[in-house]
């Protein structure tokens, strides 16, 4: 496999996504957001691209955040925008790559496997999708460190489930299963996950790449304006 930090593929109209940076099981460093940005715009222009999936190789999807990672080398497009506890622009590129991810007007599905944490569920979270194995280790365990929820998923989290559930992933970091992901709706589908998962989660891809694109376009743009409107404002929008 390629030594490129992100690998794109595609595949039939899904456009791959593919972390790779196994021996830090695909922990992200700021240069690893910018890189993903700049894809989430190149595939909502991309006409070819049907789907957008996330996956990542070796032991697991991503382990989050990398808080080994040497500093950042290049223009920072985001150093006006630091935040406290000297984390620098760390949180505020991805919030905004996590917010281009989540408008994306395609389908957006993340394959998750072994290790899903930190940056790694911000960004699935983020996603339209969330296809599992089931062994895997699923959540956000930054609340144990004393870290708050900067990157959007105090937004996120309460939207795509109940607040019991809540109470439990967000405020005692509970980490997950693929069998209690799937209960607390936070996972659409549990595959295996081998010879790889972008394999075992053909078929759930193939059905996303058979819905019209425009008609979903249309469709996620409704839902995402209606989300946050009271009943006229959302009824006006649809």
């Amino acid at each position: 496999m390629s030594d490129e930090p992100l690998i794109i593929k595609d595949d039939s109209g899904v456009r791959h996504l593919i972390l790779n940076r196994p021996d830090k099981i695909n922990a992200i460093d700021y240069a690893q957001h910018l890189r993903l940005m700049s894809q989430f715009d190149l595939a909502e222009e991309d006409p070819s691209v049907k789907v957008v999936a996330l996956s990542g190789v070796g032991r697991g999807f991503c382990s989050g955040d990398d808080l080994t990672a040497a500093a950042f080398e290049g223009q920072d497009p985001y150093r006006h925008r630091k935040v406290d506890l000297e984390m620098g622009s760390g949180p505020a590129v991805l919030l905004e790559s996590c917010r281009k991810l989540h408008h994306l007007s395609k389908p957006t599905v993340a394959l998750m496997h072994g290790i899903a944490l930190g940056s790694g569920y911000d960004y699935s979270l983020s996603c339209d999708f969330r296809v599992v194995t089931l062994n895997i280790r699923y959540g956000d365990p930054r609340i144990d460190r004393a870290l708050w929820a900067a990157e959007g998923w105090s937004y996120k989290l309460p939207r795509l489930t109940n607040l019991s559930i809540v109470s439990r992933v967000a405020y005692l970091g509970e980490i997950m299963n693929g069998s209690q992901a799937i209960a607390f709706g936070l996972a659409h589908a549990i595959v295996d996950g081998e010879p790889d998962i972008r394999e075992s989660s053909r078929t759930f891809l193939e059905n996303l790449v058979r819905v019209s694109s425009p008609a979903y376009s249309q469709v996620k743009h409704a839902m995402l304006r209606g989300l946050d409107s009271d009943v006229e404002r959302a009824l006006a929008l649809a």
